[in-house]
């Protein structure tokens, strides 16, 4: 194989979105190294004969107006604003998002036994806030929602009982609570602006892809494509890559999963070799089906926490942004917990799904199908993984080491998250110097 060797103040594995960023705003003397033959990491997207999917449900919102500023005016990104339709398909009907503010739709047991439990938490209320998610879900929305949507919800998301959690996770990802408007829902007076995303941004075309093309065209240099890295060593500041480049290195920031970064450091100390056994994560298996026709649905995605079916999110990229897909078809995006790539079963018993909650008819013949598998889907916060970074990131930075984004961070954030990691780190490398 042949070797090429180079030399650069800044190193950076992965052309996610935080790695695209810290190249972005670090300007000159970086190299950006990416194993896939395209940027954006899970923020991509697959064209296919007119078609625009993302992996998954990717939209931006922005708590920073900087953030909008930057993508919007300096990036050039066109953006279009969406108000969010979404919602939840539970006891054989579709019920809005969040379902707790709409309970004047769930059927009258249902609603009578949301309100009777929602009322028992108002004897929880004055008391120590519980940190594990289920005891969380339990006093803040009821045991009866908690059973019929955020356990069955997030342990097909997640892979892991909600007892095993934190709420070290959610941040804005829950809308935030009132007992009051949850009771008063049950009588019809709500409105649908709860949440993070109850409005949103999405690219004008191109899909989510856009931006981080974007963002790489921007770069002084081009990233390096084609290069998977397969080992570091600390003690001389060298990353190996599948590619036969070497590159000695001043600086390294790391945009890959946290777990798979550490296991290519030859000389990690056993600690931290321990340390990092204990993060767990759970894999995401997407599946793009391709239909030629109509479809009726209005959301641009729907939650699925019935356990007997085996995806745990629609995704509708049309009603996204109607350039996603060619004029006289549709697709929708399934979202899965855990490794079912490519499997029959799985298939047959999604179509089945979607056919009962006729999103799919006998009549729409020509379908087809593409599987995706995210080996690194959802963080998994539990007991150990607050102790686990707190000895890992220290190490790391003492190496002049950096992992930022959302799997190099080893959390559960957003593509505007991604972003400031990345800017943020590179004002504290440059700040060195």
């Amino acid at each position: 194989m042949r070797r090429d060797y180079l030399r650069t103040k800044y190193l950076i594995i992965g052309a996610g979105l935080s790695g695209l960023s810290a190249a972005y705003h670090i300007k000159e003397n970086c190299l950006l190294i990416e194993a896939n033959n395209f940027v954006g990491g899970i923020a991509s997207t697959f064209f296919h004969n007119g078609f625009k999917l993302d992996n998954g449900v990717h939209v931006l919102y922005f708590r920073h107006k900087s953030s909008y500023d930057w993508i919007r005016n300096t990036l050039q990104v066109e953006l279009s604003e969406k108000v969010r339709t979404s919602s939840v398909w539970l006891e054989n009907s579709f019920v809005t998002f969040p379902i707790q503010y709409h309970l004047s739709e769930l059927s009258f047991t249902s609603k009578k036994k949301s309100i009777n439990s929602i009322l028992r938490t108002l004897f929880h209320a004055s008391g120590k806030r519980s940190n594990d998610f289920e005891s969380y879900s339990n006093t803040t929305f009821g045991n009866y929602l908690t059973d019929i949507f955020i356990r069955p919800y997030n342990e097909k998301m997640f892979g892991d009982s909600i007892s095993k959690m934190n709420i070290d996770w959610m941040g804005d990802y829950l809308p935030k609570y009132s007992r009051i408007k949850m009771l008063m829902s049950t009588t019809g007076l709500t409105d649908s602006k709860y949440g993070r995303n109850s409005e949103f941004y999405y690219p004008a075309e191109g899909g989510i892809a856009s931006l981080a093309k974007k963002i790489s065209d921007c770069l002084q240099a081009a990233p390096i494509f084609g290069s998977e890295l397969m080992s570091l060593s600390l003690n001389t500041k060298t990353a190996k890559f599948e590619s036969g480049l070497e590159i000695n290195y001043e600086y390294l920031i790391n945009s890959i999963p946290l777990k798979s970064f550490l296991q290519k450091v030859d000389d990690l100390p056993i600690d931290i070799s321990d340390s990092a056994g204990l993060l767990k994560k759970n894999s995401t298996t997407l599946l793009h089906i391709l239909v030629k026709g109509r479809i009726d649905k209005k959301e641009h995605w729907i939650y699925i926490p019935d356990p007997a079916i085996p995806f745990y999110r629609i995704t509708i990229p049309g009603n996204i942004n109607t350039l996603n897909c060619p004029d006289g078809y549709f697709a929708i995006t399934l979202e899965f917990g855990g490794d079912v790539y490519k499997s029959s079963a799985v298939l047959k018993t999604s179509l089945s799904a979607l056919r009962a909650m006729s999103i799919l008819n006998d009549n729409l013949s020509e379908m087809e199908f593409h599987w995706k598998r995210l080996d690194c889907g959802y963080i998994i916060y539990d007991e150990n993984r607050e102790l686990a970074l707190k000895k890992i990131f220290p190490f790391l930075q003492r190496n002049q080491i950096w992992s930022i984004g959302r799997y190099g961070s080893w959390e559960y954030s957003n593509m505007e998250d991604a972003i400031l990691h990345g800017r943020k780190v590179a004002e504290q490398i440059i700040k060195q110097n």
